[in-house]
């Protein structure tokens, strides 16, 4: 008896195997090529995130410092309108806008918090109070001819500080109302 298998057929089989077996190994490469972009994008957008989160954490701390600094005295001369204490006119507008120049060392203070209250490997945040026009308190007769002595006008301060994240590519600015 002969074999029914000759030899010319099982190469063409083998070489049949053979392409698959490529296509599946191209298939496979390709699978695991995109998974690890897809991990590095995710590193990334980790990585961003947490640096922005850092850069609003030192912005609230330096919120939060000069709310105290206000509440105990220390920020009280708005008339040079310089060095990060400005009475604003109206017409004038408010002198922090999206492009202030927050790294000139005229336009905003320092923080001078607690160090502890900035994340490690953050720059130290600035912040800027504008003193704004005083306010009646809700209830109060706001009419001129009635000022009541008893009850004086509010002083409002908008304070905005300014936070920089740990590698220094993502800015968080924040802005609060003290009363």
């Amino acid at each position: 008896m002969r074999n029914s298998f000759s030899g010319s057929n099982r190469s063409k089989q083998s070489g049949v195997v053979m392409f698959v077996a490529l296509i599946l190994l191209l298939i496979l490469s390709l699978l695991g090529v995109t998974a690890a972009r897809m991990q590095t994008v995710e590193e990334r957008m980790a990585r961003n995130e947490d640096n922005r989160q850092l850069g609003a954490q030192s912005a609230e701390a330096a919120l939060r410092s000069a709310e105290n600094g206000l509440l105990t005295g220390i920020y009280i001369n708005f008339v040079g309108n310089t060095d990060g204490l400005y009475a604003p006119l109206l017409s004038n507008g408010s002198p922090v806008t999206p492009t202030s120049p927050w790294n000139s060392p005229t336009f905003a203070l320092p923080y001078a918090g607690p160090p502890t209250a900035i994340p490690t490997g953050v720059p130290a945040p600035k912040f800027v109070i504008e003193n704004l026009p005083s306010v009646a308190v809700a209830g109060d007769d706001i009419s001129v001819t009635s000022l009541n002595p008893a009850s004086p006008p509010v002083t409002v301060y908008r304070v905005s500080a300014q936070g920089v994240g740990a590698d220094t590519t993502t800015t968080t600015t924040l802005q609060t109302i003290v009363r």
